[in-house]
């Protein structure tokens, strides 16, 4: 299956539509997680008052969970009506939705003032907020490529996928000072809608700028030569490429695995067995995010030199050798440089940025918000859903586990980067890959 070809060489992107479009990123990602950060304080406000902490976890994460499993229908909403009347509206439209669920986040009563009801209203802002959130993330990959040169690709969806774990970053400062701030008991009165407030806000001004983008030229161009929207029915050929459906899965899995284990969980799963004060963990995964972001520019800058699959299994390999050293410094010296092994790790987790660089190639111009956003937030779900739990029972039985699972990531990542480096060339986003 040839790559889709994304753009001609006299078409580019401006530093500002790239700020913008990285902005809105990092904004939706600080929307989207900052509930992982409260979880534990909005389970407490959101639900009658229990003793059980394992009840209350599962509250929290039943919440959570809400987020996950609406992304695949907005994927496939969003997806389609990206196609069919264009990037920019889409994004609009998804940008608009995911403020309005910011604030009336913000908003709602809790279980003190409207009893049952206020679990179930945040639940359906969750919801929401879930299905305008699943079809930004490809957006902003697709509307980047189908404005620049293929030789370009690589970095430019590097800085995009970087403002993913910036946003991460933001949310996870943020609850830093707030709960440095606020008692245990002010945080549940009211303090726990100050992120909610500040992700609004962002949000707002983000749409704004937003506002200012023009579609892209590869869209406008399929719209003049297709005169007519495509019925779904048409379109079903497009998508029965199994073979790039299969592939657009494994990327997700990659980028999924990665950015959950290293982004989110790692830590949590580091204090599960291992004695590391509270603040140097918290401070080490935040070094580790920066390093990411850095990491994501590095590779790909790296794959528009040497290629997508060389860097894919050169980094691949990195971080393998980087996990295990991790877990096997932690084994044995408990952790005394666990600042400089984080950085190091985040930064080798900087691969996860050359999924999308195969991803937008995969599918052509009239379906490829639609294949993209399904493939990616089906998988998403699905890692995003089971991920914390198996890989929490498995660290509970062995400690290493994590170093086990990210090796295994690896390896997948490594055979797809070997893979896409025998594929033929391609130039241009008007045609695909042959797979």
């Amino acid at each position: 299956m040839p790559f889709v070809a994304l753009s001609d060489s006299s078409s580019s992107v401006s530093p500002k539509q790239l700020m913008i479009i990285c902005a809105s990123n990092a904004v939706t990602y600080f929307d989207f997680l900052i509930y992982l950060f409260m979880a534990d304080i909005i389970s407490t406000t959101f639900f009658p008052v229990n003793d059980d902490p394992l009840l209350a976890k599962l509250q929290a994460l039943g919440l959570f969970i809400a987020g996950y499993i609406t992304r695949p229908i907005g994927a496939a909403l969003l997806g389609r009506y990206a196609d069919v009347r264009g990037r920019r509206p889409a994004l609009l439209f998804s940008m608009s939705c995911i403020a309005v669920t910011a604030l009336v986040t913000a908003c709602l009563p809790t279980y003190a003032q409207v009893g049952i009801l206020a679990p179930i209203l945040f639940f359906i802002a969750r919801m929401a907020q879930g299905i305008a959130f699943g079809a930004h993330t490809p957006l902003g990959w697709v509307y980047i490529a189908e404005h620049i040169d293929k030789r370009n690709l690589a970095t430019f969806l590097s800085f995009v996928t970087a403002s993913f774990m910036l946003g991460e970053l933001g949310s996870n400062l943020l609850f830093e000072v707030i709960s440095s701030t606020h008692t245990q008991a002010e945080l549940v009165e009211s303090g726990w809608r100050i992120p909610f407030v500040w992700a609004a806000l962002l949000s707002f001004i983000v749409l704004l700028l937003l506002q200012t983008l023009n579609e892209t030229p590869i869209f406008i161009n399929q719209q003049k030569r297709q005169k007519f929207v495509p019925k779904l029915s048409e379109l079903a050929p497009m998508l029965k490429r199994y073979n790039a459906i299969f592939l657009a899965l494994m990327l997700t899995f990659i980028i999924s695995s990665l950015t959950m284990v290293v982004a989110l969980l790692l830590p949590q799963l580091i204090s599960m067995r291992f004695s590391v004060d509270e603040s140097i963990l918290s401070f080490s995964n935040n070094l580790g995010l920066l390093f990411m972001i850095i990491g994501c520019v590095f590779f790909g800058l790296v794959a528009d030199k040497s290629g997508t699959g060389k860097a894919m299994m050169i980094g691949s390999t990195a971080l393998m050798l980087q996990a295990l050293a991790f877990y096997y410094h932690l084994e044995n010296d408990g952790g005394a440089f666990i600042l400089f092994m984080y950085a190091i790790l985040g930064f080798c987790t900087g691969i996860i940025s050359l999924g999308s660089v195969i991803l937008v190639q995969l599918f052509p111009t009239e379906v490829r918000v639609t294949a993209v956003s399904l493939t990616y937030n089906f998988m998403y779900a699905i890692v995003g859903v089971s991920l914390p739990v198996g890989l929490g029972y498995a660290t509970n039985l062995v400690s290493f586990s994590p170093a086990l699972y990210i090796t295994f990531v690896c390896i997948v990542t490594f055979i797809i980067g070997l893979y896409v480096y025998r594929l033929p060339k391609f130039k241009d986003l008007d045609e695909s890959i042959k797979l």
